[in-house]
Formats: structure tokens, sequence, C-alpha cells
């Protein structure tokens, strides 16, 4: 069978993945595996859009998740598997008797608050700056089939449940309460049997892989006894995972976890733990881990990956590291290697789930006896109809008739009828409650009490609402006032039950401004920089970033066609050139010198965004010649500064340290003071370049300011540029 990845990461990882659900299973079907795994940290988040990718291009979608556990399987009294933190809570200080407040009077007994149900005590558990390493041990976890699904789900839920935003709280306990329908992977060098290998305790490793495969082996964990063919005992369901990132100790690990799986008869599968589709992520996948934790790369080094081996690699990749090659490793070792690679595609051929995306299913309602959903419904929309109009006539006949025969075909019965018993409680308990939105449209919601607005007398569109030739079911929205919504929540759990009821979860991504912001500090630019880059977005749509940079005059040049000329030159009679490299490396690390100093010929001092190149030739104090640059090193305009409206007079430290320098070459001779280069409010900042400042200042231009880009008339095809290549004048 063809090699099946078992443990990869996507960006529903939240910033330790880089790349996305589709970017892997595109990836993947190039590299010709037949199935394919993603194994997010803590959440099943990704596991829908992955498994839509992953059945549109003909790959078997494997449902999985790598949890991060509080404890060991087995006692762990040196602290090798869950080791001391660096940085540990201080504990409350406790403090016996009444608290004395100021002038010697004790502290008012404050009555303890009523909690609402479900309230827990939650603990903030901060983990930024924390290396994996000094986390919990890691285990990786697959649905084998419909019934592990359900296991991963309860997992995440209950463990997020007794953790904080971020830090779920999965420990042996939990685990051993959710494994039907289960595999288990012992995870990477930060899992338990890793760990332990690692330090020296083969015995703790040994009891801790043996405690493993009894919870996920025959007939407990996995619900049944059919065992994997080829994979070892009957019934296995737990695996020993080999991987190999050419680290320095990767092959004595390797051979390490061979001869523990020989000791135990546990068997193996080789895994990559892949982070991101291609070798060019590993760039994205750093600028993550510096995020998360609130840190820049130059300052994130010791928490991100040693190198760049964390792609997706097919099996010929596999087959060509250190523990394959006969010249290497050991015999054992390579025949295991071997082993560990095809059974991966035998794991992913028994692993079957199958999420149901073409079937709803309705808790169901109970309907009095002898009556269908669809008899009980028409019942209470004939009543409600005769109470909201009166006298009857044929519009509303006719238009409740046709709905109501919609309803019948579209299986939404049961839809409408939980809907009616919600408002139908709110109304008996005088909760506030209205219905709104599409379903505005629908005679049927109206007399059934959830909408309140007449769709005969507006003339409104049922088919807006629902219709035949729609592939999603359709949602009502009703709002309950806030004061009273536990009552209603609660309502729902005890009616239909727990296991027919859950919450909606809230997926937040970040937006254009946001991702601009968070990259652009990572990557250690200054804050005024990344601020005004942010604010040149006009849109939330990362997709349109670069039409918004390119319509900002001063962030243009970012985006030139490769092969434009990455120096300056300016000059009287003879040139300077700036390289780009140099320019931006030193836009970041600017020397901050007094004014009128100067290095001689061809010198650029550059603070913050902007850098002025000087002319190589003897200039006068009214002919200063200057060309502004940006953090690339191009030269934007070259020109004079009395074009510009600038007077002259001496730069101080303080126009330095507000992100502007001049640089200049001074007849011998001749002491000048270098002319200031102010930049008051409306005449743009750090980034503009001066047609950017002639555009803000109205010259040559009638219409008011504003930085949302102009449409134009659409060139000719082979004219385009930029982003907007192929999009008509409406898409632009």
């Amino acid at each position: 069978m063809p090699f099946a990845e078992l443990h990869c990461h996507s960006n529903f990882s939240f910033l330790d993945g880089a790349s996305s659900p589709h970017e892997l299973v595109e990836r993947a079907a190039r590299l010709g595996m037949g199935a394919l795994a993603v194994t997010d940290h803590d959440g099943l988040y990704g596991a829908v859009r992955f498994s839509t990718a992953a059945l549109e291009a003909g790959i078997r979608p494997i449902v999985g998740l790598e949890v991060l556990l509080r404890d060991a399987i087995v006692p762990d009294p040196h602290q090798i598997v869950v080791p001391v933190r660096r940085r540990q809570p201080q504990p409350a200080r406790r403090v016996e008797g009444p608290r004395l407040l100021g002038g010697g009077l004790p502290e008012r007994p404050k009555a303890s608050r009523t909690r609402l149900p479900g309230h827990r005590e939650a603990v903030r558990e901060d983990l930024r700056g924390i290396r994996d390493a000094e986390r919990g041990p890691h285990l990786v976890l697959l649905a084998r089939n419909d019934a592990g699904y359900r296991s991963l789900c309860r997992l995440a839920s209950r463990a997020h449940l007794a953790g904080t935003k971020g830090a779920p709280r999965y420990d042996q306990a939990l685990l051993a309460e959710h494994t039907e329908g289960l595999l288990a992977l012992s995870g990477c060098r930060h899992g338990e049997i890793g760990r332990r290998l690692l330090a020296g305790d083969r015995d703790g490793a040994r009891r801790a892989a043996e405690a493993y495969a009894r919870l996920f082996g025959i007939g407990g964990g996995n619900g049944d006894s059919d065992g994997l063919s080829g994979s070892g005992p009957g019934g296995v369901g737990f695996f020993l995972e080999l991987q190999h990132h050419l680290l320095p100790d990767d092959d004595w690990l390797v051979a390490e976890t061979v001869r523990l799986a020989d000791e135990t008869g546990i068997p193996v599968v080789v895994t990559n733990d892949a982070h991101y589709s291609t070798p060019e992520g590993r760039e994205l996948q750093d600028v993550l881990v510096a995020i998360r934790h609130g840190l820049t790369l130059e300052t994130s080094a010791h928490l991100r990956r040693p190198n760049g081996e964390y792609f997706l690699k097919g099996e010929s990749d596999l087959l060509a590291l250190p523990p394959a090659d006969p010249a290497t490793a050991d015999d054992r070792v390579v025949s295991a290697w071997r082993e560990g690679i095809a059974r991966a595609g035998e794991i992913a051929e028994d692993c079957r789930v199958d999420l149901g995306f073409e079937h709803y299913r309705f808790p169901g309602f109970d309907v009095p006896k002898g009556e269908t959903p669809f008899s009980y419904l028409e019942t209470l929309c004939h009543e409600g109809a005769r109470r909201r109009y009166h006298p009857m006539t044929p519009p509303v006949v006719k238009q409740l008739a046709h709905e109501l025969e919609v309803i019948e075909r579209t299986g939404l019965a049961e839809f409408f009828l939980i809907c009616w018993d919600l408002m139908r409680f709110a109304k008996h308990e005088g909760i506030p409650a209205q219905g709104r939105g599409s379903a505005g449209d629908s005679i049927v919601a109206y007399v059934l009490g959830i909408t309140r607005v007449d769709p005969i007398r507006h003339r409104l569109l049922f088919e807006r609402f629902i219709n035949e030739g729609r592939t999603s079911y359709p949602d009502i929205d009703i709002d309950f006032a806030s004061s009273r919504r536990e009552e209603v929540i609660q309502y729902v759990y005890e009616r239909y039950g727990e296991d027919h009821t859950g919450m909606v979860c809230n997926l937040v991504t970040y937006r254009a401004r946001s991702a601009v912001r968070e990259v652009g500090l990572a990557l250690g630019f200054p804050a005024p920089l990344v601020d005004r880059v942010a604010k040149a977005l006009e849109t939330y749509d990362s997709v349109m970033v670069r039409r918004d940079l390119e319509a900002e005059g001063g962030f243009a040049h970012f985006f030139a066609p490769d092969g434009a000329p990455s120096a300056a030159r300016v000059g009287v009679g003879s040139t300077a050139s700036v390289a780009a490299g140099s320019v931006a490396a030193e836009s970041t690390t600017a020397d901050a010198r007094p004014a009128g100093h100067a290095d001689g010929p061809g010198t650029a001092v550059a603070v913050g965004a902007l850098a002025v190149v000087p002319a190589a030739s003897q200039i006068g104090p009214s002919s200063e010649s200057v060309g502004f640059t940006d953090r690339m090193g191009r030269l934007n305009h070259p020109g004079r500064l009395g074009r510009l409206g600038r007077p002259d007079r001496p730069v101080g430290v303080g126009e330095l340290d507000r992100g502007v320098s001049l640089g200049h070459r001074a007849d011998p001779g001749t002491q000048m003071g270098a002319p200031e280069l102010r930049r008051p409010d409306d005449k743009g900042g750090p980034g503009d370049s001066a047609a950017s400042f002639q555009w803000l200042r109205g010259d040559g231009r009638d219409e008011a300011h504003s930085s949302v880009a102009r449409v134009e008339p659409e060139p000719e095809p082979s004219l385009r540029g930029g982003s907007t290549v192929g999009l008509s004048p409406w898409e632009r």
C-alpha cells in the first residue's frame, strides 16, 4: 500500500502549522499518497475543511489529534517526562486571620457569589516562552472509525472545559475514559517514551510503552478485536513512532526505539511530524513560532525547530534518510525503518471515518400519538394562520400550501418544530425573543410565531430562505434576551439531551491588518513602520493586501517586477549608489550620527524607513541634491529640497530619532549644516515617496485626498500587472 503520513499539522495548529489543509492535500496528491492524517494540536478545528479537501482530491482523510498530556502514564519521580518549568506561577499568599486595612480596621467579610451552572475556577496558564521540552509529553491519536471520531470530540471538549484559553488540560485519567475506536502513536522525541529514552530511562520507557499498549490494545480501547493485517499482534492499537530529522542524536534515538520495539513486541511506524507542506514553508513556520511566543526571529531561536526537515515527505524522501541506508545503519534498523514505512499505509487503510456531510440528523421531536412531524407542523401552521390572518385570503392559503410542500420535500418539518418549541418556551417564561434573518421571508415561520414580519403584506420571497436548488440547509437566527439566555440553554439541554445539544464554536483568524502587524513585529521592523503599513490597508481580506499597498504611493515599489534596478543613482556630474540589501539592513540598526557628520562620498545614513542618498559631487548649500530611498534601497525621486518646500537648517538628533536623516557631501573647506527634512502631519511619513508627497498635497489633482484605490480604464491584458491581473473593473 502507498505510504501515508500519519503525523501532520495544518495551520489549524494555531501559530505552529504553516500550511493550510488544501496545501497539505495538494502536496500529498503530488507525492502519490493514498491517505493523509492531520493531527493538529489540542483541537479538531480543521477536521471538516481537511476532510472535504481530501475527498475532493481522491485522498482518504484520517482525522487525528496530538494532545499535550499533563502527567506520565507510569511514575516519573525524576521529572523526566514532565520537567519543572523555568517560570513557575507564584502561589497566592495565604493570610491568617482577618486582613487589616489602613488604620488597623479589619476588612469587612464578603459574601460568596452565586455561580452560574457549569462555572469552573479557571487558572490561567501562560505557555509563552516555554519550550516544547519543558511542557508535558505528546501523544498522537487517530480515529479508526466513527466511534473514534466521537472519542476525539469528547476528549477535546472535556480538556478545553477543564483548562483555560489556549491551554486545555489533557491527563491520563481523561484519556483512559475515551479510547474507544482510537489508535495511538508514541509521538515525537517529546513523547513520554522518547523523553525517557533520551534521558537514559530505558526501564521507564519500556513500562510506559507496555502501559499504552494495554490501554489501546485488544478488546479495550478499540472496542473490537479485528487487528491490523500484518501490523503485529491482533488488535494492536499502539505504535512506536520512528522519526529522523537529521539531528545529531536521531540515529541513536531511532536505534533505541527499534530495540525497544523488539523487546516489547510493539510494532513501529515511520512519520515525519510535518508542520508545512514544502521546504519553503520553514520560514513562515519560524515566524509563526515567534508570534506565538511574543518574540522576534532574533530572540526566538531557542524556541524554533532546529532545521527545515519538518515538511511533508513522500516515501522516496524517507527512504533516502540515514536509517534506510545499510552503510550508516544497522541491518535491524534498516529493516525496521522499511517496515515502518509500509505499516503507515496499512494503518491508513484501517482508518475509515465518515463524517456524513450529506446527511443532516435532527435530535427528534416528540409529536402527539397518531401524528407525524409534518402533519403536526401542518396543524400548528393552520391554527397560527387563523390567528394571524382574519379573514383568510387566497394568497395566504396558496403561499402556506406552497411552503409546506417545499418543507415536506426537503425534510425540514422537525427543524421548524424545534424552532417553534424554543419560541413557545420563551413566550411561556416571559423571555424576550425574536427571529430574524432570511427566515422572515417565510409565512410558516410567521404563523408559528418565530418571526414577526408579515411576508404577504411586504411581498417577501420565500425562495430566498428555502429552495430545492440550495445545497446547504437553511438556518433560523433567534435572539434571546442576554439576561435570561442561560434559561433557554438549560431548557435545550434538558429537552433534547446533552448528546444532541452543542455550543457553536467560533474560529478566530488573523485578518489583513492584524497579520501585517504581527508578522512585521516578529521580523523586527520598527513599530512605526509596521503601523503605517497596516493603516495603508483598506481591506480585511488578506487576498487584497497587495492591491491596497500598490494603491498607496509609498509601498508600490515593494511589488516592482523582477529585474527592476535595486540601486539608486543621483548627483550632478557623478553618481553615488546604494545597494538594496545594505540599506534594508541599516534601516533597522542605523547609527544616528550627529548633524553635519559625513563618512565620505556615497555615504547614506538610514534611520527608520527613510534614507537620503547624497550626491557625489560638490554641491552648495542652496543646491543640495537628494534622493529618497525605501527600505530596499530603491530611489523613488531625485530632486532638490527647495522643490519640496522644506527650509534649510541644521538637523538635530531629535529629527534622527523620528526616523528621518540626511546624508550629504560638503564642499571641502566649506562647513555647512545639514538641511532639515521635516515631516508635517499632512505631508506623509516614513515610507512615502516624493511622488506620494505631491499626491497627498494635491499637486496635479482636483479630487479630495483618499487612500482608496481609484479604478482606471481597464488596460489591455498584456499591459496588466500586479495582483489585478485578469480581474474586471468591478472585481478590482
